[in-house]
C-alpha cells in the first residue's frame, strides 16, 4: 500500500536511500532533512509497505521556477528494496506521485538519474519520461 512517509519511517527511508547511493549517508544530515521534508507543503514523501515493512520510497519536491507557466514537480529519489524489484512497485509509486501532480495541477514533473543506471533510464522511458536536458554537477566540497 502506497502513503505519506511519517516522522517513524526514518530509520527505514533511510536504509533505503544508502541502498541507492550505495553508501552509509551522514545520518544527522538525513535525519534533519527527512524531518523538515516531513513538514514541508512541497516536499512529497512517499512510501510504499508490506507487511508492515517500507520495501519503496519516494521523494518529491515541488518547485516554483520564473522560467515556467505553472510549478513544476521534481522526482528527486525513487528506490527500491532490490529483493522486491520487478514488482511494479516503482511503477505504482510513480502512478501516485503524477496523480498527486495533477491534483495540484502542477505543469510537468522532472527527474535526474545518474548516466549509469540503464535499468532506471529504460523504467523512465517506458513511462513516458523523455530525455530532454543535461544535467551538470561540480563538486565543490
Amino acid at each position: 500500500m502506497i502513503e505519506k512517509a511519517k516522522l517513524n519511517d526514518l530509520e527505514e527511508v533511510y536504509e533505503l536511500i544508502c541502498i541507492l547511493e550505495q553508501k552509509q549517508l551522514n545520518k544527522a544530515h538525513f535525519d534533519k532533512v527527512f524531518q523538515e521534508g516531513i513538514q514541508n507543503e512541497d516536499v512529497e514523501y512517499l512510501v510504499y509497505r508490506k507487511d508492515e515493512k517500507i520495501l519503496g520510497f519516494l521523494s518529491f519536491s515541488i518547485h516554483h521556477y520564473l522560467h515556467h507557466d505553472d510549478d513544476t514537480g521534481k522526482i528527486v529519489e525513487l528506490v527500491v528494496m532490490p529483493e522486491h524489484r520487478g514488482l511494479r512497485i516503482g511503477e505504482k509509486l510513480l502512478q501516485a506521485i503524477e496523480d498527486i501532480a495533477r491534483e495540484r495541477k502542477l505543469e510537468q514533473i522532472e527527474l535526474s538519474t545518474s548516466t549509469y543506471r540503464k535499468k532506471a533510464h529504460h523504467f523512465y522511458e517506458v513511462h513516458g519520461y523523455i530525455k530532454d536536458h543535461y544535467n551538470y554537477t561540480k563538486n565543490i566540497k
